[in-house]
């Protein structure tokens, strides 16, 4: 399995109908010259010359390509930054309680109060991790939040329909539920329907909202690819086979259509950056944090719209049509004439060979350079968005969010804490007066016990 991947990743795997070819027509070239009275061959100067003029375009575009690359791994670190910024200012910056009426009202209302803020902090620190998991369904042409690991992330945020101007009304559905306009009554309707079903029947609202709850699609819905598919191979399929290809194009097909029913050409991403700023105009309004925390939230905010803007830039600035294809042309043109050179300069058999290593390290260079100039998609060598959203960002804000954070009493005058050397706690320095703490905490200085405490003695 990991020789199959192995291999999938190379440009080998791309690449080898264009190595049939030449090798064919590099064996006709041959066969030509050795059994017939005509010479097919071409000065060796002219060749050379096209290859040095091939190489430094080749070394251009594959270092022009690796370079957007490397700018969206570069922006994708800062998503994971700011979403680690994120989460450790909200959880823990932000007071446990969202109004000033601290200690006021019964305990019920206080543990209401607490569970609140709780909830919402809890909400807001996993919206950095819904930004990220948009940015790639996004960035993939995946939009709309229909998926399993973006849908329960975001699916209470009223819709704004970005990029148009006209925001919908506050009777329209979430950004998840939100139809076309077209068809807005239809689902209308679809919607009463169930809500008067659900008060005749008198079902829990758990099972109201399970039953309501649209088709998800997988995080991932890379392209169906298989060794079977490859020509001759797939004409030697059994039937059995050819029922599962047929079966995972179908999936596919329907994957695509209801993509493109659940919120297509929204700029999800940016909807969430911009009720994430909202929270943060609230909490200015109720006064409940400083203006630091402020200033860093925004500052945060800042960074992933940055990121977002400079990876839609290399989303939508490809290499000119133009460029690439001129690139193309010159490289098949060049493995073309190869033949003629290698066999005037008495290559013989060896000619068929050599030119196809040539053309593999040529064309290679080319395809890859094809491959990462959009490093966004399911190619393996693309980067692995799904690992930066699910891996990491997921993982970390459950690991901060998961408990509250013991005031720093409670871990720095521990017994666990050796802040002066082995065997010297901090609970127990804490008592033995200044002069003599900062006798201890010198280099070099150990304490050996006495009646009256500790006392510092040189080592």
């Amino acid at each position: 399995m990991l020789v199959m991947q192995a291999l999938t990743a190379t440009a080998l795997f791309r690449i080898w109908p264009a190595l049939l070819f030449i090798g064919g027509w590099s064996t006709a070239i041959v066969l030509i010259n050795r059994k017939t009275e005509a010479e097919l061959t071409v000065p060796a100067t002219m060749l050379t010359v096209l290859g040095v003029l091939l190489g430094l375009t080749l070394s251009y575009r594959t270092s022009s390509a690796y370079d957007r690359y490397w700018e969206g791994r570069r922006q994708w670190s800062q998503i994971i930054l700011a979403s680690r910024t994120w989460t450790r200012l909200v959880w823990i910056h932000c007071p446990d309680s969202m109004t000033n009426a601290i200690g006021v009202g019964d305990k019920e209302e206080q543990a209401l109060v607490e569970c609140q803020a709780i909830l919402e902090k809890k909400t807001m620190a996993q919206m950095s991790l819904g930004f990220a998991v948009a940015v790639k369904h996004y960035l993939r042409g995946e939009e709309g939040i229909l998926y399993e690991d973006l849908y329960d992330l975001v699916t209470f945020i009223p819709s704004l329909h970005l990029p148009s101007s006209t925001p919908s009304s506050s009777s329209d559905a979430n950004i998840a539920l939100c139809p076309p306009p077209s068809q807005y009554s239809l689902w209308q309707r679809s919607v009463n329907a169930e809500a008067s079903k659900e008060g005749k029947d008198g079902e829990s609202k758990v099972t109201a909202a399970l039953a309501t709850r649209p088709q998800l699609q997988p995080a991932r819905a890379p392209s169906v690819s298989h060794w079977m598919n490859v020509w001759p191979i797939r004409y030697f399929m059994t039937n059995r086979q050819c029922a599962k290809a047929v079966s995972r194009k179908t999936q596919c097909k329907q994957i695509k259509e209801s993509q493109e029913g659940g919120g297509v050409e929204q700029n999800v991403p940016l909807e969430i950056s911009l009720f994430m700023s909202c929270w943060v105009a609230d909490m200015q309004r109720r006064k409940t944090i400083d203006v630091s925390t402020v200033n860093n939230l925004l500052q945060t905010l800042s960074s992933m719209s940055d990121a977002l803007a400079s990876l839609e830039r290399i989303l939508t600035t490809p290499i000119p049509w133009s460029y690439n294809a001129h690139i193309w042309e010159v490289t098949y043109l060049y493995c073309l004439l190869l033949p003629f050179q290698l066999y005037g300069s008495g290559f013989g058999w060896i000619t068929i060979p050599a030119v196809m290593i040539t053309t593999y390290i040529v064309v290679g260079f080319a395809e890859i350079g094809s491959e990462i100039e959009n490093p966004f998609g399911y190619d393996p060598n693309d980067l692995n968005l799904d690992h930066f959203t699910s891996n990491i960002i997921r993982n970390e804000v459950n690991a901060v969010t998961a408990r509250p954070f013991a005031p720093p009493q409670e871990w720095i005058f521990s017994s666990n804490n050796h802040v002066a050397g082995q065997g010297l706690a901090a609970k127990d320095l804490q008592h033995v007066g200044p002069t003599k703490l900062r006798e201890l905490l010198k280099p070099g200085v150990a304490a050996e016990p006495h009646e009256h405490g500790l006392l510092p003695k040189s080592v």
